[in-house]
């Protein structure tokens, strides 16, 4: 029986991951800096926990000491760019900190989850593994540089380590997409610019099952994966898909970016500098500016992965979870 460290458990895909693997034969052992159990997805399995802040290094050994493998999915909250020393020692300080407690005390395995981010705005469509680094916020940079700081790490010390970049992440328990489908269901949602950008979505069970298929499996060690769903679609394809399911009328209402995009602009060059966090920012903006679409062959060929669910079903699902929440 072993038994798994999963730092940021009671996050979206931390509590997620926990859950999946506390219904296998393996010991879960969860890394948050909030006490209490306040994650619905958490509730109904016995986990051990460990509390503290990833960026305190006595607190991080002392959650990985005893365990045989690490899922690390920690990021500080994406923000407008006010968080510039946040994001720093967290992604990159606190990676860092994972890196040297898995070392000393003899880690099986790490599993580093970074981000689709690290490729930006997609140079190629689709995406893939190999595709240049192109990221254009504090967040994306942020986690390139962790990202970086573990492939230096694995070249130097030969410990088992497998980078998964999770596409665009939804489903029960994620309170990001959730704005979205209410808006759609209010009428209210304004598409900046023409909707035609591309978007790739993830459904959560999906993602899950690719980082269990890394888990342990010499066939992913020193290798990255695109992890997410079976394909990409225009954001008013996904709008009227969502809208489709809650049986309202998908948004009419558009925009043009170039004014949006500079009102942004302007609120950062306002507020960054005042340690305030900007009301309207680029990396919000970027939502319906950026490609996002992605190539999955890498994970199927090596890991035999295949996506369980089609995007109508994710939808599906992620609504009645929502409904079920009083939510929507």
């Amino acid at each position: 029986m072993a038994k798994v460290l999963v730092t940021g458990g009671k996050g979206f895909l931390g509590s997620h991951l926990a859950a999946k693997l506390a219904k296998t034969e393996d010991q879960v052992r969860i890394f948050s800096r909030q006490k209490g159990t306040n994650s619905s997805i958490l509730r109904d399995s016995n986990y051990e926990f460990s509390w503290g802040d990833i960026r305190d290094s006595r607190a991080v050994e002392n959650a990985v000491e005893g365990v045989d493998y690490i899922i690390h999915t920690v990021s500080n909250f994406r923000k407008g760019g006010s968080d510039k020393d946040d994001a720093y020692s967290t992604n990159v300080e606190g990676t860092e900190n994972i890196l040297r407690a898995a070392e000393k005390h003899n880690v099986q395995h790490i599993i580093h989850c970074s981000t689709i981010g690290v490729h930006g705005t997609v140079l190629e469509i689709p995406a893939n593994e190999d595709t240049p680094f192109n990221p254009t916020d504090l967040y994306q940079e942020t986690k390139l540089i962790a990202e970086k700081k573990v492939w230096e790490f694995y070249q130097k010390t030969k410990l088992p380590i497998t980078v998964i970049r999770p596409i665009s992440l939804f489903g029960a328990g994620d309170m990001r997409m959730l704005k979205l489908f209410r808006l759609i269901k209010q009428g209210k949602f304004i598409i900046v610019g023409d909707g035609e950008v591309l978007f790739h979505p993830a459904y959560i069970d999906d993602v899950v099952q690719g980082f269990l298929l890394c888990l342990g499996n010499e066939r992913a060690f020193g290798e990255a994966f695109i992890i997410g769903g079976e394909g990409y679609l225009t954001l008013n394809e996904l709008c009227g898909l969502i809208a489709e399911e809650l049986k309202v009328r998908p948004p009419k209402l558009y925009v043009p970016m170039v004014p949006v995009l500079a009102l942004a602009t302007l609120c950062e060059k306002i507020c960054v500098p005042l340690g305030i966090e900007p009301p309207l920012h680029r990396r919000r903006v970027s939502f319906f500016q950026n490609n996002r679409a992605f190539s999955i062959d890498k994970a199927k060929q090596i890991l035999g992965y295949q996506p369980q669910f089609s995007l109508e079903e994710g939808i599906q699902k992620t609504i009645q979870w929502y409904q079920a929440q009083g939510w929507l």
